[in-house]
Parts: C-alpha cells; structure tokens; sequence
C-alpha cells in the first residue's frame, strides 16, 4: 500500500515520521514528488490515529479544491486506498474515515471561515504553497495543533506542522523561518528551532516518474525561473517592478533619526489582508528614509490606532496619508490620528518610487529602508508586473505581494507634492503644521 518512494520522498518521509521534528518544510521545484508524499502521510496517520483531525490548507478555497482535493487526495485514495475505509464529504471538502479520522480542506481566505476551521485541534496542519500565507496566519495554525489522540498501542500522536511551497525571494518570511531557523518579526533565533526541519526538492530528484519532455520544458525556462521550478533555488523574482532596488544601496542599518527632521506616516488599510502604517524621515536634502513598519492582518482599527500611537511615541509627524475608506479614516482620527487621503494613482506612484530608487549625479538614491523592515523589504522583491493579456495595454503592477507596497507609493506621492513647497518650511520660513 503506497506510492513506489524516490530516493529523495524516502528521505523526507524520515523526516516527516520523526518524533524530534514537528515544523517541517518541503521547498522545491515543480512536480517534484513532495506534494504526494505529504498527502500519502496525512493519510497513514489519519489511519492510525482513530477519531483524529488533520487540515490540509492553502490561501484560496478554490485552490484547495482544484489541487489537493481533487488533484493529489482523490487520485492518491484511488490508487493505494480501499474504498471501504473512507468517503467524501464534496460540500465540506472533507474525507472521513470509518475509524472517525477526518481530514479537512479549505483555504483561509475568507475571516469567517478561517474562524471555523482554526476553531479545531488538530493533530497534522499541512499548509500547502505556504509562502502565499503570512508568518501570523502559520503562528495561528501551530496554536491549533493541540488533538490528544492515541494509535492501537496507546501511543499518543505527536502534533506536526508541515509546510510545502515552490521558492520565492530570499526575503520572503518561509525562507527566513523555514531556511534560516530566524523569526521573521524580531530577527533573532527561532526558540523552536531544534524543532524545525527542511529539505529542499528538484524535479530531477523526480526523473522517474515524470516525462522527459516536461524536464527539457523546464530546463527551457528564463533564468530566475528555471532555478526556482527546475532546481528549488529561492532567487528573487524575474519582473520585479523595482528592478532599481539594490539592498547594498538602499538598505541601511538603523540609527537615530534627527529631531530636526521631518517624519511623515502611510497608511493602507486591510483586515483580511495585513494593515500596514510605514513611517519615513526626510532630511535636509530631500532623501527619504522609511525607518519603520506595522504591519498586522486580522486585527481592529481601533487596535491598530493603538499601536500606531505607542510606536510614534513623542515624535512629531509632518503628515499622516492614509487609504481613501471613509469610515477607517474616520475611526483613526476618532483615536487622534488625523489623515490626509493618499494620491492613489498606481502607474504615477510607481514612477516617482522608481525615481528615487535610481541613484543622481552624486552617487546616492533619495530613499533608504532600515534594515528591520522584514516586510516592506520582502515585499519589494515580490512586487512583480502584471503581464496578463487583460493588462496588456497599460503596464501596471501584480495585485499581489503589495500592502506595503501601496504604503510607500502613498509616501513618495505625498513628498512629491510637498516638494512643490519647502518641506521644512515656506519662502517666509514658517514651518508647516503637524498633525
């Protein structure tokens, strides 16, 4: 019973089986066998643990559905599994077996739903193409990993999060957790990081069972591509709308900002999505320096206004724009955080972000990021055109990967038209107002 193992599905099945590691990661090329093998050992402990609960997740439901529910779970149950032991629950997308095992697919793009779902215990939370969830959705799945269930011996099961993905940008939160055993948020050392485990997947660790001319498809593909589908490397993406972007350029390690610079705040607003505030200082020459980000998804405004505050502390800011929904707006400014509408227009906030990227006469951009910003600076890798037939007439960015990013095109936009005037001051020297 069960798929013939590669060599490289052996190995990861060690891994998956362990009972030293309990955060596992399978990063790798396309079609290259750790997909089925992750579906073949939900299965086998939904078979030995009697009554227990698995989830099987990705960002959309409708994924779900297409991949794993009817893509990797029903041809992996039709091959190796008598009909007997289970049966599907199509409206649920839930397979149940006769010993009261479940296995549970859906995906966590809609709050009511991921309420239910996160509202089990589970002894398996399997998040498939994990780098299309946020490190806050993965901490918030590990906390339902709490099923007490036993196998016919009286062993009990032993929770485990299992996250599988093709590769993104090096910046991206899976690769700093998952490659690099570092919290995404604080930098430092996963306190579980004996815990974690990984292995990283090629489609050539998958010749066998694959055609060649999908191989030699792959082998045909652009650079940054091929790396990523072909042989698992996480490289930045190819079409990155900031293609300026030079992180031994731009980045800088954090320090002091002046007191007599001016500080400005950007705001986009998000529930489901993650809400973003960044904040920047512009000194006496025009440069920008985004030296700070909030950035929490599932979360009120009013909470949010909160941490705004607490993070500004005592500085003065300049100015705060804001996304154009009138009743955030109004809640912000119901907390004493007063708001202008941000100047929305994507193609022209691209431009001017751009502008600044590129370095002048003198060998210096006019915008520089902190380095502790995880995911404005992450972001900014995966920030890729949309190259869809349907946009083809304008050339406008993904609608992806771009809640800080639509932050900063705010900033950029809102220096851009108070540079019409002297940031510090008018021709008769007043300062302009805070707020």
């Amino acid at each position: 019973m069960g798929i013939k193992l590669t060599e490289k599905q052996k190995k990861g099945w060690g891994i998956l089986s362990s009972r030293d590691k309990t955060r596992i990661l399978f990063d790798g090329g396309s079609r290259s066998g750790k997909t089925v093998l992750i579906a073949e050992f939900l299965v086998m402990r939904a078979l030995l643990y009697p009554g227990s609960r698995q989830l099987a997740a990705r960002r959309h439901r409708v994924h779900v559905k297409a991949s794993l529910w009817n893509g990797t779970f029903k041809s992996y149950l039709a091959s190796f599994i008598r009909t007997g032991l289970y049966k599907f629950s199509e409206s649920n997308l839930e397979i149940k077996f006769s010993n009261g095992s479940r296995i549970i697919m859906d995906g966590l793009d809609d709050a009511e739903r991921t309420e239910k779902i996160l509202g089990n215990e589970y002894i398996t939370v399997y998040l498939n193409e994990a780098t299309q969830l946020s490190w806050e959705a993965v901490q918030m799945a590990m906390t339902r990993l709490s099923q007490t269930v036993y196998d016919a011996k009286g062993h009990k099961a032993l929770p485990k999060l299992i996250l599988d993905c093709n590769p993104r940008g090096p910046r991206h939160w899976l690769h700093i957790a998952g490659v690099r055993n570092i919290e995404p948020e604080s930098g430092e050392s996963l306190r579980d990081a004996a815990k974690w485990a990984r292995l990283n997947w090629s489609a050539l660790d998958n010749l066998e069972n694959l055609p060649a001319e999908y191989i030699d498809t792959l082998k045909s593909l652009p650079d940054i591509m091929r790396d990523r589908m072909l042989n698992g490397i996480w490289r930045s993406n190819e079409g990155a709308v900031y293609n300026e972007f030079d992180e031994n350029i731009h980045v800088v390690e954090p320090f002091e900002i002046p007191g007599s610079w001016q500080k400005i705040r950007s705001i986009d607003f998000g529930y489901t999505n993650p809400f973003v505030c960044l904040w920047g200082a512009v000194d006496h020459d025009g440069r920008l320096y985004v030296y700070r980000e909030y950035y929490k998804a599932r979360e009120r405004t009013l909470v949010h206004a909160e941490s705004i505050k607490n993070l500004s502390g005592n500085e003065r800011i300049y100015r705060t724009c804001a996304d154009h929904d009138a009743s955030e707006r109004a809640e912000l400014e119901e907390q004493g955080l007063s708001t202008v509408a941000a100047k929305k227009d994507i193609v022209s906030g691209v431009q001017e972000l751009k502008k600044r990227l590129v370095p002048g006469s003198n060998g210096k951009p006019s915008i520089f990021f902190f380095s502790t910003l995880k995911n404005t600076l992450g972001e900014i890798y995966e920030y890729i055109w949309d190259d869809s037939a349907s946009k083809a007439m304008k050339e406008v960015p993904l609608k992806k990967n771009d809640h800080a990013m639509d932050a900063l095109r705010y900033m950029v936009m809102e220096l851009k038209d108070t540079a019409k005037k002297s940031f510090y001051g008018d021709s008769a020297g007043r300062v302009s107002r805070y707020s």
